[in-house]
């Protein structure tokens, strides 16, 4: 594996609306010591952030018709939300700039490379890091 286990083990929230996807990333994510809980919606997403405190939301941008931003910009902008980092996935051409018009950290393209995701999450989660790619 390309990816360091994290020492303690660090809380994502995953959001998408591909069952199949979030099975599979809430898999390998625990198998990296990682806390995970999903969301197929983003008010399920919403619900789950007030007691499950994710150090990160990895966040598809269209989740059944909504608009993921709008959650991204929310964590990001109120101070109700303590989300540290926003890791914005989309199938979708979606570049940095414009995800941090919204207050993303980072943005992936779907299809997923596990191993870049794995690395880019050992660094969203560290302390005083934040990726800028």
């Amino acid at each position: 594996m390309c990816a360091m286990k994290t020492e303690v083990s660090k809380r994502i929230l995953i959001v998408d609306d591909d069952v199949d996807l979030l099975m599979l990333l809430e898999r390998r994510l625990k198998q990296e010591g990682y806390e995970t809980e999903t969301a197929i919606s983003l008010a399920e997403a919403e619900e789950l952030i007030v007691y499950f405190d994710p150090h990160l939301v990895l966040l598809d941008i269209n989740i059944k018709g909504e608009d993921g931003r709008q959650l991204c910009w929310k964590l990001k902008h109120k101070p109700v939300y303590r989300i540290a980092k926003v890791l914005i996935i989309s199938g979708f051409d979606f570049n940095y700039s414009r995800a941090a018009l919204f207050g993303a950290d980072g943005v992936l393209p779907k299809p997923l490379n596990m191993e870049f995701l794995l690395n880019r999450l050992v660094k969203l989660t560290s302390d005083n890091l934040t990726l800028n790619t």
